[in-house]
């Protein structure tokens, strides 16, 4: 029989239970510490690839935009009373999604930012050669929080700003919406890593068999 003090399927006493999962935390990912609060997404961050809610059986992206955790996200933590990790959801300035304000400025002004990359755009256009497309608001390349649309090479969901490749197998004469990243200085070279394999038979959207010269 388990009590008020006692978690269900252990004899230990809650708080024991509790110190004892978190210590397995800090043992996974020492920066984290096993607490509350805000945490850097590293290699060993559970969150970055196959950490999934409680009672959910699906890849966990943040529950309020959406998006999946990169590598130096910071992120904010919630756990539960027995010490597991319950919650997380991103603590950035452009991804406030914890509501812990992570700057006091608070989040930027997407159309004050919109102006920005136009501007940029303009003064210095990039090369035409990979027809990219930079990714404004209302954009539906970039879907809605609730279904958010990813990248087939590196599986990450498309951000505001970022520059991509609409419709690879064809993105002088852009025959659906698809897009894949291609935006080096963002570390996201994704069109050119899957174009210079030269192994896909099929398109990776529909499966339509391409023709290559």
């Amino acid at each position: 029989m388990t009590t008020p003090e006692t978690p269900a399927g252990t004899s230990a006493p809650a708080d024991v239970a509790s110190a004892f999962e978190r210590g397995l935390q800090r043992g996974d990912n020492p920066q984290v510490a096993g607490a509350d609060g805000p945490a850097s997404t590293t290699l060993d961050s559970r969150w970055l690839g196959t950490w999934r809610r409680p009672g959910s059986a699906r890849r966990a992206p943040c529950r309020v935009c959406g998006h999946t955790f990169r590598l130096d996200d910071t992120v904010y933590l919630r756990h539960a009373e027995d010490g597991r990790l319950a919650d997380v959801t991103h603590h950035l300035r452009n991804l406030p999604c914890s509501g812990e304000a992570p700057e006091a400025s608070g989040p930027p002004d997407p159309g004050a930012q919109a102006a920005f990359f136009h501007g940029v755009d303009d003064t210095d256009p990039r090369p035409d050669t990979l027809h990219t497309v930079r990714l404004m608001p209302d954009d539906p390349v970039l879907g809605r929080p609730g279904r958010r649309n990813a990248c087939f090479v590196c599986t990450h969901t498309f951000r505001l700003f970022e520059t991509v490749v609409v419709c690879p197998c064809s993105p002088e004469a852009p025959g659906c919406r698809k897009a894949v990243h291609q935006d080096p200085a963002r570390g996201l070279g994704c069109f050119e890593q899957w174009r210079s394999e030269l192994t896909v038979k099929q398109c990776p959207m529909n499966f339509r068999t391409l023709r290559r010269e």
